[in-house]
């Protein structure tokens, strides 16, 4: 069945007018008649059964039949920060890391990225929205403006030090003073960073102590890896070392498999 994604503001009215690019989409491309069913997602956790009333190549006219609560999405949430590899490479990454449930991918600058400035987000803006309608996804993965590695981790730690929760922990300070130590962080992200050289602690065994993880950022190099400076850098910053295996997997085929190895030991595949 057709799938498509319109913002709720659009779905307010019974009959709706669907123009612009998902005209053209449904008439030309999915080449949909009068009479079929068409599902809409809103984004906001709902989906809507409709029917195609007229087709044309500027607008398309659908009446709502059925509105429901509906949802796709892993109960872990994945950012994927991705050194940017060369070529087309990063097209397949975002398709299939949509599919598999990913929720944020972030192009990373690194010491070995041969690519250090692209032109292509709104492509893979594009793409990560066919993946998502394809799929059935309520939900489209945000595609962030590439980053330097340095810049990255900067962000993480600003981040974790101004989490919103924060447990106080009472240790009896003397009143007026603050210690970072009177707060203990329950934010539950972690981070895994990987790299060819960490032979011991492969993905399966990292998992094993992240049972109740519901946010898990994965750090993977592009062509050639990070450098040991990177990887010493994001230890510092709480990522956790970790393999694939025993053989070098390449950039685009290394975010595929540590998403799906994590959605089934963690998330919503094969469970």
């Amino acid at each position: 069945m057709t799938r498509l994604f319109l913002p709720p503001e659009k779905l307010a009215e019974k009959q709706i007018i669907i123009s612009g690019n998902e005209a053209r989409y449904l008439s030309l491309v999915l080449r949909v008649k009068p009479g079929e069913s068409l599902i809409i997602f809103d984004g906001g956790g709902y989906r809507y059964t409709c029917k195609i009333l007229t087709v044309h190549k500027k607008e398309v006219l659908i009446e709502k039949i059925k509105k429901e609560p509906y949802s796709a999405e892993s109960s872990v949430s994945i950012t994927l920060a991705q050194g940017l590899p060369k070529s087309d490479k990063m097209d397949l990454i975002v398709q299939k890391s949509t599919e598999l449930g990913v929720r944020k991918i972030i192009p990373l600058i690194t010491e070995r990225s041969q690519v250090r400035h692209t032109e292509k987000i709104e492509r893979w803006r594009k793409i990560a929205l066919s993946a998502s309608q394809q799929c059935g996804r309520e939900k489209i993965p945000e595609i962030e403006e590439p980053v330097e590695f340095r810049e990255f981790l900067n962000d993480i730690y600003v981040e974790n030090k101004n989490a919103a929760n924060v447990i106080p922990v009472k240790t009896g300070i003397q009143k007026g003073k603050e210690l970072d130590s009177c707060f203990r962080r329950n934010d539950g992200k972690k981070g895994i960073i990987f790299f060819e050289e960490q032979k011991e602690n492969n993905l399966k065994k990292v998992l094993t102590n992240l049972r109740d993880s519901k946010n898990i950022t994965l750090l993977i190099g592009p062509e050639g890896g990070f450098s040991g400076k990177e990887v010493t850098a994001a230890v510092k910053n709480g990522f956790i070392e970790a393999s694939l295996g025993p053989r070098i997997l390449r950039t685009e085929t290394a975010p595929i498999t540590a998403i799906s190895i994590i959605q089934y030991e963690l998330g919503d595949i094969g469970g």
